[in-house]
């Protein structure tokens, strides 16, 4: 008699189980429909309405240098992990972070610091470290989908200080190819600077708060289609 009473509770603990599992995939898939439908509402409404691109932004996190940091006056400074002079060996100091967020979505975007050591003018080298940090990332966030941003061309007036940021179309081609090779989503934003020359800042390498809004419709793009 015990071991019937004991088959029948570890029945009705499997039958709990499974009715907790339907209801929590039932639950996952409408909140991934309802994320769908709004980053698809944002890109379509962005003509008329810029700023609901922000709201569009769900489980995700932004990596990155200064460029990404203004990021944090349109986005919760949580999931902006980003600081001014960093280089893609800061990726170190956040994986925690990332574990923790468990994110869908990965965005990162370094280079203008990496390109300026001697040590990343070997372009392969500086790709094979880089590729090394997006594995890092995919290990602590395993379900996550990684976004790598290409690094965005700089201005004449940047070039003359740093010669090797015009080499920045040969790095974003290498960088293209591996992500290709290994699975990760390449966004190129190359045509961003040609697009809009009037929103580098005096330095020629950052950009205006104002450039933003069309760095996240690429992003949102990359994810929603667009």
């Amino acid at each position: 008699l015990q071991q019937e009473i004991s088959r029948g509770r570890a029945y009705l603990k499997k039958l709990d189980d499974q009715s907790l599992s339907s209801i929590k995939n039932t639950i996952d898939k409408q909140n991934e429909s309802d994320e769908l439908a709004l980053g698809k509402q944002a890109l379509k409404d962005y003509a008329k309405n810029k700023d609901k691109l922000w709201g569009a932004f769900k489980n995700y996190v932004l990596i990155g240098d200064s460029r990404v940091e203004t990021f944090k006056l349109f986005l919760p400074e949580t999931n902006v992990l980003a600081k001014k002079g960093t280089r893609i060996t800061k990726v170190d100091d956040y994986l925690g972070t990332i574990k923790n967020i468990s994110p869908k979505y990965v965005f990162i975007s370094y280079g203008v610091n990496d390109l300026s050591i001697p040590a990343y003018y070997n372009q392969d080298k500086y790709i094979e470290v880089y590729q090394s940090y997006c594995e890092k990332i995919k290990k602590a966030a395993p379900d996550a989908t990684i976004y790598v941003n290409s690094i965005i061309p700089v201005n004449s007036k940047a070039i003359n200080k740093q010669a090797n940021y015009k080499n920045i179309p040969a790095y974003n081609a290498k960088l293209k190819a591996m992500c290709k090779k290994n699975g990760y989503k390449y966004v190129d934003l190359d045509s961003l600077a040609k697009q809009y020359p009037d929103e580098y800042e005096q330095d020629g390498i950052h950009f205006k708060s104002s450039f933003y809004k069309y760095w996240a419709y690429r992003l949102l793009s990359s994810v929603y289609g667009g």
